[in-house]
């Protein structure tokens, strides 16, 4: 058991480094062992979670000869696909102190992109191949209290990874510890019209063998994938990975780029493939595109999530209508009945004048407000089905402004300001502006000020048409105001307001919108609301 470097003699380090590379170099030790005893050695110099060997050619890493994690296996393919694409952040990032041979150290307490798995130090340590190629011992999760006084230690740890690296490759040898033993022309033959593309991986999931169909999977050329830096690179690009099983078998499901640069959905099943000995040899990846199933289960999810929404709105609308239509049926019964109650002890007399008056106002308001609602739970059906036809015709807009607001202004209600000349005109459909206007001026009038009118103004600002309508009254909370365009919403403080359906907003959203325009609302609680319609000149 080899103790923390504190407690060992680095003499001790040094002396175990140099036997394993004279065992390597005689034939006792394949690569795969002696870096796993390195790996040990590792271990005992500074605690960490997880150590990789790689290469780097002109500032891009360009493989991984070795890694190991004492929590996650070599066939867990999102953690170390999340941490290769850390590293090479890492490399990318602090290439040219790398270059000076400096150990670039750290932390992850701030968070690192696309993997929150990595919280304690890390440390990469580098070595020189040549001119323009690294090669880089890399620890993660790393206790940085250790690596204060080991800095030598861990150079000459990394420098003992290089050479065992330089020698297998100087012998022509596998330095990921497979049997040297290509198949590639019987597997071709095998594989050729296997319409699932498979490859065959060394230990460090480098491609030794990928069949005829990776070509026509992502349009790259075998020759292309098979060159390291190249698959480093389209792995680089993959995403979303994450783990399912279907029947008890395990699988990924990822996506990557193809030669289009169009992003794909890809399944694979892998398999760990070992020796006569039980020693790990490599890995075996069944792919295959699920890119249509899923977009098919996006579009099936998607009608579930409308269905369910639908639902919903159904259970909303009964619920709301049920009580929107009780309530003017029970006041125009009501006054009716008072009315012939009035008129039956009044028959040899004239009847209040005053009463009848107001019960027939009454009616009439009720009916009034069950008519808004039929309005607006017919255009909510248009709606949802599509089927709004726009008509849009060049409108002279103040004088369209002053038309539909001509009886609020001859009431006094509203008050209307324009800067546009008399002669600017824009297109408009005056059906579904009619309405808009309406369900606007109406809601400020019964939400804000009886003192203060309510202001419509028009004007041109920055290439745009705004016709802005404001009230003076409670104003709508910060929390409330995502809600505002939701159908049925009504914000809580209008329960002290006349009833409404909530739908008027978002009918009066949707117009804007077939329109080609835009909405949106200021409001501060106490200060009233402001809703802006605009429209693009361009």
């Amino acid at each position: 058991m080899i103790l923390k470097h504190k407690q060992q003699d680095a003499g001790t380090i040094y002396t175990a480094l140099i036997n394993i590379q004279r065992q390597h170099q005689v034939g006792e030790l394949s690569s795969c062992q002696a870096f796993d005893q390195l790996r040990s050695i590792a271990f005992g110099i500074v605690s960490h979670e997880s150590i990789l060997f790689g290469k780097a050619v002109s500032g891009k890493v360009d493989g991984y000869t070795y890694f190991f994690s004492d929590k996650h296996d070599r066939s867990d393919l999102v953690y170390w696909t999340q941490t290769k694409n850390v590293v090479n952040d890492l490399f990318l990032h602090n290439a040219a102190s790398m270059d000076k041979g400096s150990i670039i150290q750290g932390d992850f307490t701030s968070g690192v992109k696309d993997y929150e798995g990595l919280k304690g130090g890390y440390a990469l340590i580098p070595t020189f191949l040549d001119k323009e190629t690294h090669s880089f011992l890399v620890l993660l999760n790393a206790n940085l209290s250790d690596l204060d006084d080991c800095c030598e230690i861990l150079k000459q740890l990394a420098a003992t990874f290089e050479m065992i690296y330089l020698s297998e490759c100087r012998l022509g040898g596998k330095v990921e510890g497979g049997n040297g033993k290509s198949k590639n022309e019987i597997l071709d033959m095998l594989m050729k019209y296997s319409s699932d593309a498979i490859g065959v991986f060394n230990v460090n999931w480098s491609p030794k063998f990928l069949s005829p169909s990776f070509e026509h999977l992502f349009g790259f050329t075998r020759e292309q994938l098979m060159n390291p830096s190249f698959f480093e690179c389209f792995r680089s690009e993959v995403k979303d990975m994450k783990k399912v099983v279907i029947d008890g078998i395990e699988r990924y499901r990822f996506t990557n780029l193809n030669a289009n640069k169009e992003r794909m959905w890809l399944e694979s099943i892998f398999d760990t493939l070992y020796d006569d000995d039980g020693e790990i040899q490599g890995h075996m990846a069944i792919v295959r595109n699920i890119s249509e199933e899923v977009k098919g289960d996006k579009k099936m999810s998607e009608a579930l999530e409308k269905e369910i929404a639908l639902n919903k709105m159904k259970s909303q609308f009964i619920s709301i209508t049920s009580h929107e239509f009780k309530t003017p049926l029970s006041t125009i019964k009501s006054s009716i009945e008072i009315c012939n109650i009035e008129l039956q002890r009044q028959l040899e007399e004239h009847p209040s004048e005053q009463k009848f008056k107001k019960h027939f106002n009454r009616v009439n308001n009720e009916v009034d407000r069950m008519n808004s609602l039929l309005v607006n739970l017919l255009n909510l059906e248009k709606i949802n089905q599509g089927v709004i036809q726009v008509s849009s015709k060049t409108k002279k807009i103040n004088s369209y402004l002053r038309s539909v607001l001509e009886d609020w202004v001859d009431q006094d209600a509203v008050q209307f300001e324009t800067a546009l000349p008399d002669d600017f005109t824009h297109p408009i459909d005056v059906s579904l502006m009619n309405q808009v206007m309406t369900n606007l001026v109406e809601n400020a009038l019964k939400y804000g000020s009886r003192e203060d009118d309510v202001l419509v103004r028009a004007n041109i600002a920055e290439g745009k048409l705004i016709i802005s309508v404001k009230d003076y009254g409670d104003g709508i909370s910060k929390d409330e105001q995502e809600h505002l365009f939701k159908p049925f919403f009504r914000a809580s403080n209008a329960n002290k307001y006349d009833k409404g359906s909530g739908l008027g907003l978002m009918i009066t959203k949707k117009f804007i919108e077939l329109q080609n325009g835009t909405i949106h609302f200021e409001s501060e609680v106490g200060e009233g609301t402001c809703f802006y319609l605009t429209f693009s000149l361009t």
